[in-house]
């Protein structure tokens, strides 16, 4: 067991996958950040239409090959269907989808790879009566390997394991059907097809899963501060504009608030800066697990956090702070409590209108509670509370 469990880590480390939850990451996406989903949404929304665009021009070019090969009587409705399939392939190509969905944009990449095997699925019904003739044969073997050209586009898309292989198990199905249907393919020939075809699909697959990885470690790294975990200012100030955009289209609530960490110049003074260090990732640590998994912790400055909470009242927010507040922010070498002041601003009970507003309500705030002593925290409506 030591021998396997030795091998696992080492291909862990090669791997570049240190925990379970990367593990998860690249398994499932359900439980990905709303951020990750929407870079992915778009990443994958511009490969389709490049896709789309590309074969919107490659599959008519195709018709030359077959006015060579095929009788005129069969070269007429394998004609039609790929006019069919290069209309699919435009349409796709000129697709735009309103707020980068990535469940949409999932199910437009599964039509955009189930259009080659059905454009083969479609033609092998006219091209079997002509298979005894050589030129009818050789078209016959090149509209087989679309299937193999569907499933290799695979690889180009950032994917989990569990969506790579529902589309390849779609796309699997749909060939193996076209296989057998129309008896394209001796009987004894479909086993080494299919293994072949397996073989392409785990590479594939590994291809796509890799490319996941590799964004959410891009992503990770441009989008969040290295120290801490939480995302950067830049990034942060993105997803509060999206948040209020959504809240203020929709009615809803959008609750943020700030926290400033008490006397870091005197920890610096009396520790030292490793010390300083310490107590900001420990309070980061201990603000992230206090969250939802729908909120947002950024670091809004050295010593200074943001929580973003979508779809949270006055109410709701209060009860975030006083748990942070009375939970505390971790504890100094000497055994003291690391305190902060805290400012609450909701965009319903403060009548905003403009998201920087809320950035100047939690402010003042924050500087309110900064000047009647630290240790403490406003709510909406000025509404202070002494540790």
């Amino acid at each position: 067991m030591s021998l396997v469990h030795s091998y696992i880590k080492h291909l862990g480390v090669n791997s570049r996958i240190y925990s379970m939850q990367e593990l998860d990451d690249l398994l499932s996406a359900e439980d990905h950040p709303d951020y990750m989903k929407k870079h992915r949404a778009i990443l994958i929304g511009d490969r389709v239409r490049f896709v789309a665009s590309l074969f919107t021009l490659l599959i008519p070019l195709w018709i030359i090959v077959d006015y060579l090969l095929l009788p005129m009587d069969v070269l007429l409705p394998i004609v039609v269907i790929r006019l069919i399939s290069t209309g699919h392939f435009y349409y796709l190509s000129r697709y735009k989808t309103a707020e980068n969905d990535l469940k949409k944009n999932l199910l437009i990449l599964g039509g955009l790879l189930i259009n080659l095997p059905l454009t083969f699925f479609a033609s092998a019904h006219f091209l079997t009566p002509v298979t005894d003739q050589e030129m009818g044969q050789l078209a016959l073997q090149l509209y087989t390997i679309l299937p193999y050209v569907a499933i290799g586009l695979i690889g180009l898309f950032p994917l989990s394991v569990i969506e790579g292989m529902v589309i390849s198990l779609l796309l699997v199905v749909l060939t193996i059907t076209g296989w057998s249907y129309y008896a394209t393919v001796p009987v004894d020939q479909i086993f080494a097809m299919l293994w072949l075809l397996c073989i392409i699909l785990g590479v594939v697959l590994f291809a796509a899963t890799l490319q996941l990885q590799y964004m959410i470690a891009l992503i990770t790294r441009a989008d969040h501060d290295p120290v801490t975990g939480a995302q950067t200012r830049k990034s942060g100030m993105q997803s509060l504009v999206k948040a209020f955009e959504q809240a203020h289209v929709h009615g809803g609530n959008l609750s943020i608030a700030l926290v400033d960490l008490d006397n870091a110049e005197n920890i610096i003074a009396e520790f030292d800066y490793a010390t300083y260090d310490h107590v900001v990732v420990e309070a980061a640590d201990i603000l992230h697990d206090d969250l939802r998994h729908s909120d947002m912790l950024v670091r809004w400055g050295e010593k200074v956090f943001l929580l973003l909470l979508p779809g949270t009242d006055c109410d709701g927010a209060a009860i975030t702070v006083k748990r942070i507040h009375s939970k505390g922010l971790g504890t100094l070498p000497d055994g003291s409590p690391v305190t902060a002041s805290i400012s609450v601003c909701e965009r319903v009970a403060d009548n905003i209108e403009e998201w920087s507003q809320m950035l100047e309500v939690v402010n003042t705030r924050r500087d309110n509670a900064k000047h009647e002593g630290k240790d403490r925290y406003f709510l909406c409506g000025d509404k202070v509370v002494e540790h």
